[in-house]
């Protein structure tokens, strides 16, 4: 039930995002990733061998693509538990695919793709073919997001004395999303500073061009929307354990920006053979980041992989992190809360890391 209320939760905040996610930008190109690390050693001269020495290392990144005729999405994600500084545990998965829009007016596509996952609790890696239709598509919205926080900007120093309306919002995040064309950022900025004038009646001086220049060139503000659903069979190639060859997948991903400084993530997926709910492999992600200002972001993460072999109990882990990163000048601190489970585990193992840090030159 709880997987449900999230899902219920994210499906909700689609219809908040609207302002932002109505922007449809013509092609996508996104590259993210990101790695998080912590590792305790303690040792007690009063007794035998380390007290404590435990680390993880988590890994996750995702590539996407989406033009009028085709996409490509791969995404590739990792774990690995130290104990007595050696490797304990790992797990890692990773997924291609691709998409093929037949008619690129509409987001009916056809796709093929390949998973790949290894798990040292399991006998042997597994490998998958996939190949099926879908529809949905993904759009980068950050030229949208960057024309609310230049028109928030600009209200602050009292440029615009009222908002801007939609249409012109939107001109901007067009004009924006032009920015290969122009051969510098102040040219940019310059038929920015063009448009707000013809918009809102004003006369910008040239701290305003300025400011326009720094919210081009500011970090953090990618953002993206859309989402994909899609229904295929697959083939294994590998198996961990033994099952059957031919497999129904299904999968929903999903992206939505509720406001300039969020991003919401998702992504579900299930496979196993007719009798799914005999015998299958499910895979959830998701994650909410919150971006408090121009010095702290809170971001929150959730994974759960499981698999349940035909006659036997569900098997897999969960994990849960939550993070607060302040940046000042050089230097960064960070407070990150993590949990994690495995099936047999009757709780959740708790971990709390502060770790600052600061540059030297």
């Amino acid at each position: 039930m709880k997987h449900v209320a999230v899902l219920l939760l994210i499906g909700g905040a689609l219809g908040w995002a609207l302002p932002i996610c109505q922007y449809q930008a013509p092609t996508t190109n996104l590259l993210r990733g990101e790695a998080t690390f912590n590792y305790r050693y303690y040792d007690d001269p009063l007794t035998a061998g380390p007290d404590m020495s435990t680390g993880r290392l988590a890994l996750g990144g995702e590539w996407l693509v989406d033009s009028p005729a085709r996409g490509v999405g791969l995404t590739f994600g990792g774990e690995f538990a130290l104990h007595q500084l050696a490797l304990a545990t790992a797990a890692a998965q990773a997924s291609g695919t691709f998409r093929q829009y037949p008619f690129p007016q509409i987001a009916y596509f056809v796709f093929g793709g390949v998973e790949g996952f290894l798990d040292t609790r399991l006998p042997r890696p597994g490998l998958e073919v996939r190949a099926g239709v879908g529809y949905g598509r993904f759009t980068d919205v950050t030229p949208m997001v960057r024309a609310l926080r230049l028109e928030e900007k600009l209200l602050q120093r009292g440029v615009l004395l009222a908002s801007l309306r939609e249409s012109a919002l939107l001109r901007l995040a067009q004009e924006i999303g032009r920015e290969r064309l122009y051969p510098s950022r102040a040219e940019l900025a310059t038929a920015l500073a063009r448009l707000l004038e013809a918009e809102a009646r004003v006369t910008l001086d040239p701290k305003s061009l300025f400011l326009i220049e720094e919210v081009l060139a500011e970090a953090d503000l990618e953002r993206y929307c859309g989402w994909v659903v899609q229904f295929g069979l697959g083939y294994a190639l590998l198996r961990p354990q033994a099952g059957a060859e031919l497999t129904f997948h299904l999968a929903l991903q999903g992206a939505v920006a509720p406001d300039p400084r969020s991003q919401i993530l998702f992504k579900s997926e299930i496979s196993g053979p007719y009798q799914v709910f005999e015998e299958y492999t499910w895979n959830l992600n998701a994650s909410y980041s919150f971006r408090l200002n121009e010095l702290a972001t809170f971001l929150a993460q959730y994974a759960l992989r499981q698999v349940k072999p035909r006659g036997q109990l569900p098997a897999g882990t969960q994990n849960a992190t939550f993070q607060l990163v302040f940046r000042i000048g050089g230097a960064s601190v960070t407070l990150q809360v993590g949990f994690s489970k495995v099936a047999e585990a009757p709780s959740w193992t708790q971990d709390l890391l502060i770790a600052a840090g600061w540059r030297l030159w």
